[in-house]
């Protein structure tokens, strides 16, 4: 079909085009970039807007980021591998003698390919022709029959003389055939130094092919049978000559991977003699007529249809006998008889030959499709197949027959052969295997992806039918809410009262969305209703906000604008924002919503749903009414629902008229560079990184500098709007309904211009001394912060620096130009260098730091030596192997006054800079020594539940005497070696505790709350009194008391008591004090006891007793006790019907048998 005219123009184009498929795709990617950041703030899709905000844009370009490294990465990674597989090619070669032919063979086959793109000049090129291969051995006459019978040529031909191509591509109009030589066919392993050179040539022509024609590697296989030959050969060689085309058969098979038609050509006719008598006569129509037969489809039939026509054959020449005998000379006929004897004995060796050819064991194989006779050209010798034959079987002289006269050649039976037979059924070979499976493959993943893509389309149509739908559902059940609710004549002075007429009429209104906003042709796919009904019901809402939500903001507006202080700013501000709800021409949508933001949001505290619900309804209202316009085109409503402002409105315009200019100017300068300037300086981010780690803000709003209180807000705003300052007054000449053609003199304009620089100028430095005197060293909770801290000022980030760096940027004198005369006077009388020198002279004492900072004796320098050595001397705290210890040594050295550390020198330092540097370096070096201080305890703290809670618990807690029922007692030996003085609490206390509790450091840390726990400082004083009462200097643990037996029961006449081996016999006599030791005996088995002898005989004695190194304690608290007295104190035991009692003689301050002292005692494992 030829193509359209436009199409064969632009075809290289689209070519070229198609080709280029990564050129594209990098187009793609471009466009899409592009389209994001150009298009992608108001792309709408659906009704969403992916693009809109500022982060989903940056994600997306991330995104497209992500895919370009990635498909880089890919063709970075495949191109390696590509060198990588040449590489290791290069490396088969110089080990593989066979490669260079196998490269002069794939070079041959490139440069045919080519000449043969040119010559079918078809993008499929591959696929214009159908592809045959021919088999044949030597002198099989195929390449005759090729050269007489289908007009073939050969596009290219190898010029390279040292690689012998073994095989010849030739090709006409109607077809490609591949014409391998006998050394592909027989693969004869004879060449030194090259094994299977011929069976991985064919093999790689094979591949080439298939590779080529991937979906049909080949339309058939053509194979030349010598009939000669096959007649006159015995049975090995004819099976030899069927192993050697099947097996080529079986690779053709392999790699094609589809079942082929065979067509067999018998040549070389001419060699059975008789065949010049019998063909001779043979008209040239008749010559080119076709001998043979071809199968019906498949030929599932081959073996009766041949057997079929080689009887007819015979049939024919046999009834043509006669006529020939007659006709033909008389030393001819016995030719005709011999070449039909032949013709009818070559049928019983043909067909078992051609059933062992394609006989593959039952598995699927090529077919037969025709088998032809032909005689290309008549040379060589005429033989007589059947009587050679007898003459060997009687052992006859052989007979000699003659030769074919080089005059009487002709072409037999093969013009119309390949035309009309065997390229008649290009199609009837099958389908490569492999490519139908992958089709199959392509086509199952296209249904599917096809069939999720229509149920998808399929799913958003019903999805955006089902979305209107129920839109219009809603916008009647809106209008019937709206219907039902009762009108409320309660005065509204916020518009929130309005909110349930308001919600439901908005709701219907926006059910389909904002329909001024989309091409309802194209939106929901053509199924929007917006645009039909979005209009009836606006007209309703639209309404209601003119005539009932704007004047209930009003009413409160109004109420404002009388309460303001006459005069004011603040009154000016309102009358501002009435006026703009009033009137669109004047209207600043902007300026309005952040002031009725911030007015609501300080009446409706906390209801964030609320203050949404009323700025949706404001919006809406600012874009799409205009209360003035209607009042002008004589809207009786509007004009009645103005009525109540209007008064209160002109009275305010008349009083705020007489406002001074120059705040006026002033205020509307502010107000236009905060909708024309950038977002506000954050001071923070301009410090860097290092602020978190250095700074904390006290007001983080000081740290939000308005752009234009900036160096580049004051020279690229404020200087150049100084020729348009009295255009500014334009806003507020239309909100005081002044006449808007006022002129002022150019004094006027001078004298404006000079005081509102002044003003500019005053709150341009109380902006900036705000932020650096809001700045504060933040606290440091342990060293590590400090040092990070002295690091980001010391460091990279150079934290103080960068904060007077940023003031001074924002503060320094414009640099004059080098010049002399007029310009230079020019540039020093201009405002900017006037306006920037005040401000630069303001912070002249801060900015002085800054001075001469690279060189080594400035104010930075020194500040930074001294930081450097107190990060170092934190360091070596930090880094020492005991970090607590070498805290705890910095601490003492402080308190012993040994030396003065680098946190004293910073100190002293900072009282001789200038603010704000003073003040950091004082808090700077405050808060570093808290930091050591806390080291000192959380490092000392790891080091207390090492040797000090971990002893007490393994030994002394839960234990007799600090758990009274106890069944464990302390040993003696772990009570010693815990409270003996020097022993693990009081060295630990003496070591590490002290220098706190003695020294006041205990209260130096944040808001003055202690460093040690009250706690433990209440249990370091019961261990004191526990070492003092148990414990004597230089003796080690011991109690000395002295007891007295005071009475005894008449019923019993002696009491003994044993303590620990001192015994006390007592009765009814002499009372004796006895002095008592306690321990007496470190034996844990020592025992001590209470004995009374009853007066009856019959009686036995009755003891109380207790075992162990604290028997003795046990005793005497196991009485009751009373009578306690300044240094002594009675205990009664009662025992067996009797009683004895005691008076025991000890120190009241040193008293062991307190209960008291024991059970409070318990140690906590954290120090603060």
């Amino acid at each position: 079909m030829k193509l359209p005219l436009v199409f064969t123009t632009f075809k290289p184009i689209l070519s070229k085009i198609k080709n280029s498929g990564i050129s594209a795709l990098i187009l793609l990617w471009f466009i899409l970039l592009i389209f994001v950041w150009w298009k992608g703030e108001t792309f709408e899709l659906f009704g969403y807007q992916p693009f809109h905000s500022l982060t989903s844009r940056w994600l997306t370009t991330t995104v497209l980021i992500i895919i370009a490294i990635s498909f880089i990465g890919w063709k970075m990674i495949h191109r390696l591998k590509t060198l990588e597989a040449r590489q290791q090619e290069d490396k088969k070669k110089q080990h593989n003698p066979i490669q260079e032919e196998i490269d002069a063979q794939r070079r041959y086959l490139d440069h045919w390919v080519n000449r043969f793109k040119r010559y079918v000049d078809h993008p499929k090129y591959e696929y214009n022709l159908p592809w045959y291969i021919m088999l044949g051995t030597t002198d099989s006459g195929k390449h005759t029959l090729l050269k007489e019978g289908g007009n073939f040529s050969e596009l290219y031909t190898s010029e390279n003389l040292e690689h012998h191509i073994n095989f010849t591509v030739l090709n006409n109009e109607n077809a490609v055939i591949i014409c391998p030589e006998n050394q592909l066919l027989e693969q004869i392993d004879n060449i030194e130094n090259k094994p299977r050179l011929y069976v991985k040539l064919w093999a790689n022509l094979l591949l080439w092919v298939r590779e080529q024609r991937n979906r049909q590697p080949l339309n058939g296989v053509i194979i030349t049978i010598d009939i000669h030959q096959l007649l006159i050969a015995n049975k090995q060689q004819r099976e030899e000559y069927i192993a050697l085309l099947h097996n080529r058969l079986q690779d053709i098979l392999e790699i094609s991977q589809a079942e082929l038609p065979v067509y067999i050509v018998m040549t070389k006719l001419d060699t059975l003699y008789g065949f010049e008598a019998v063909y001779s006569a043979l008209t040239k129509e008749q010559r080119e007529e076709i001998l043979g037969v071809t199968f019906t489809k498949k030929g599932e039939n081959w073996k009766s249809e041949l057997s079929t026509f080689w009887q007819d054959w015979l049939k024919q020449m046999n009834n043509l006998m006669p006529d020939l005998l007659f006709q033909t000379a008389e030393n001819k006929r016995s030719q005709i008889f011999s070449y039909i004897r032949q013709i009818a004995t070559t049928s019983d060796i043909l067909e078992p030959f051609f059933e062992n050819l394609i006989s593959n064991g039952g598995k699927s194989f090529h077919f037969l499709k025709g088998v032809y006779l032909t005689s290309a050209t008549q040379v060589g010798k005429m033989d007589d197949v059947f009587v050679q034959s007898a003459s060997e079987k009687y052992h006859l002289g052989v007979q000699t027959y003659p030769i074919w006269s080089v005059k009487n050649v002709q072409t037999y039976f093969c013009y119309n052969l390949f035309k009309n037979e065997l390229f008649a059924f290009p199609n009837l070979a099958k389908e490569s295997r492999l490519w139908r499976k992958h089709y199959q493959h392509k086509m199952k993943v296209f249904s599917i992806f096809g069939g999720i893509a229509a149920l998808s389309l399929l799913g958003i149509w019903h999805y955006f039918y089902h979305s209107n739908y129920q839109a219009g559902i809603n916008v009647l059940e809106q209008v019937k809410t709206f219907k039902d609710i009762k009108i409320s004549d309660e005065i509204d002075q916020y518009g929130d009262k309005q909110l349930p007429l308001l919600n439901p009429i908005r709701e219907a209104t926006l059910s389909y969305g904002n329909y001024h906003d989309v091409s309802y042709l194209l939106k929901d796919m053509g199924l929007y209703q917006g645009n039909n009904i979005g209009p009836y019901v606006e007209n309703t809402y639209l309404r209601l906000l003119q005539l009932r939500f704007i004047p209930s903001i009003m009413n409160g507006l109004l109420k404002k604008l009388n309460e303001a202080p006459e005069e004011s700013e603040e009154k000016l501000e309102i009358l501002r924002v009435m006026r703009m709800l009033d009137d669109k021409t004047g209207r600043d949508n902007a300026f309005v919503s952040d002031f009725m933001k911030k007015y609501w949001s300080d009446v409706f505290k906390g209801q964030k749903q609320l203050q949404s619900n009323l700025m949706s309804h404001l919006d809406y209202a600012l874009l799409h009414t205009n209360w003035y316009a209607g009042r002008l085109a004589g809207d009786e409503q509007l004009i009645e629902a103005y009525q109540p402002y209007d008064l209160s409105v002109k009275e305010a315009q008349k009083e705020l008229s007489h406002l001074s200019i120059y705040n006026r100017v002033y205020q509307n300068l502010k107000i236009k560079a905060n909708s024309v300037l950038s977002a506000p300086l954050n001071y923070k981010d301009e410090i860097g990184s290092g602020f978190e780690s250095v700074f904390i803000a006290n007001n983080d709003e000081l740290l939000r500098i308005p752009r234009f209180f900036t160096e580049s807000g004051l020279l690229n705003y404020f200087i150049k709007q100084d020729s348009r300052l009295i255009d500014l007054t334009v806003m507020d000449s239309w909100v005081l309904n002044l006449k808007e053609n006022l002129e002022y003199s150019d004094t006027d304009r001078a004298k404006i211009s000079e005081r509102i620089s002044e003003q500019y100028v005053n709150d341009y430095i109380s902006t900036w001394r705000s932020a650096i005197n809001n700045l504060d060293i933040r606290e440091f909770e342990t060293l590590t912060e400090s040092i990070n801290a002295l690091e980001k000022i010391t460091g990279g980030e150079q934290t103080f620096k960068r904060a007077l760096v940023v003031l001074s940027d924002n503060t320094r004198t414009p640099a004059l130009p080098n010049k002399e005369g007029k310009e230079l006077q020019d540039a020093i009388s201009s405002l900017d260098y006037r306006l920037m020198i005040q401000i630069d002279h303001s912070f002249s004492d801060e900015k002085s730091v800054l001075k001469d900072a690279d060189d080594k004796g400035s104010m930075l320098q020194n500040i930074y030596q001294k930081l450097s050595s107190l990060h170092r001397y934190l360091l070596s705290i930090e880094n020492a192997p005991n970090q607590g210890k070498a805290a705890l040594k910095a601490v003492q050295l402080r308190i012993d006054q040994h030396s003065t550390d680098p946190i004293l020198e910073l100190q002293q330092l900072a009282k001789t800079m200038p603010q704000p540097i003073s003040r950091w370096l004082d808090q700077l070096a405050e808060y570093t020594w808290h930091s050591v201080l806390k080291s000192a305890i959380v490092s000392l703290e790891v080091e207390w539940n090492d040797k000090v809670v971990k002893q007490y618990k393994s030994y002394l807690q839960d234990r007799y005497p600090f758990v009274k029922n106890a069944t464990q007692e302390v040993p003696l030996s772990e009570f010693s070696r815990f409270f003996a003085p020097n022993g693990i609490l009081d060295s630990f206390y003496q070591t590490n505790l002290k220098p706190f509790i003695e020294s006041d450091l205990n209260q130096i840390s944040d808001n003055n709350t202690p460093l040690i726990r009250e706690d433990i400082l209440f249990q370091l004083e019961l261990a004191t009194k526990i070492r003092e009462t148990f414990f004597s200097s230089g003796n080690g643990i011991g109690v000395q008391f002295a007891i007295e037996p005071l009475s005894m029961s008449s019923n019993k006449r002696r009491g003994i008591l044993n303590l620990d081996g001192q015994i006390i016999d007592y009765s009814h006599g002499v009372k004796k004090q006895t002095n008592i030791v306690w321990p007496n005996s470190m034996n844990a088995s020592v025992e001590s006891k209470l004995t009374l002898v009853s007066t009856d005989k019959d009686s036995s004695p009755r003891s109380l007793s207790f075992s162990g190194p604290w028997a003795q304690i046990k005793l005497l608290r196991a009485g009751k006790v009373s009578n306690a007295k300044n240094g002594s104190f009675d205990v009664r035991y009662d025992l067996n019907g009797g009683y004895a009692t005691y008076r025991i003689y000890i120190d009241e301050s040193d008293n062991p048998f307190s209960w008291d002292i024991f059970s409070q005692f318990k140690l906590p494992d954290t120090l603060y």
